[in-house]
């Protein structure tokens, strides 16, 4: 299936009704690591960032701590994160040490993942009236139909979370850009 015909619109939709929040997702699992130096210390190129992010690759908890710590001495406290990530890292500093741990990004990045997935199946779930693990537009209704059939990969009328998924995953590779 060819997902480039279809318009930045349906794009977002699917997104927004598969991924939930994605956008903050890929600033906590993937943001820290598309815009985190090399392993010799230099920015990469604007372009790596976004194939980073489009690939959507763990966060590098050491390297992000590396980029963050503007004091230069090997710890990122939360002090030293941006402020509108204060809040939302903040939270990863499950011993209330001031400082944020590898291990610390590590376990708040995995449950937070947790937490989204189970979101995106409860919201999937409603949307699926007769459980049958597949979205049809009498289920989601036409105008979101019209949105979510670009991800109906076998064109049976139905778009089962697998394919939701792919169609997402096909979008944020360079090659289906």
């Amino acid at each position: 299936m060819i997902l480039s015909h279809v318009s930045n619109k349906t794009h977002s939709a699917i997104r927004r009704f598969v991924l939930g929040s994605f956008l903050s997702a890929a600033v906590l699992a993937g943001g820290g690591a598309a815009y985190a130096a090399d392993g010799a210390g230099d920015k990469p190129a604007p372009h790596q960032d976004k194939d980073a992010r489009r690939e959507n690759r763990p966060m590098d908890p050491a390297r992000l701590i590396k980029r963050l710590d503007k004091n230069g001495d090997g710890k990122l406290t939360v002090a030293e994160l941006p402020e509108k990530a204060q809040k939302r890292l903040g939270q990863a500093d499950t011993n209330k040490d001031g400082i944020l741990s590898v291990e610390e990004l590590k376990a708040h990045a995995e449950q937070r993942t947790k937490a989204r997935a189970a979101k995106q199946k409860a919201h999937f779930a409603r949307k699926d009236k007769n459980g049958d693990g597949a979205l049809t537009k009498d289920e989601v209704g036409e105008k979101r139909w019209e949105r979510v059939k670009a991800a109906d990969a076998n064109r049976d009328n139905k778009v089962s979370a697998d394919e939701l998924r792919a169609a997402h995953a096909a979008r944020k590779t360079p090659a289906a850009r």
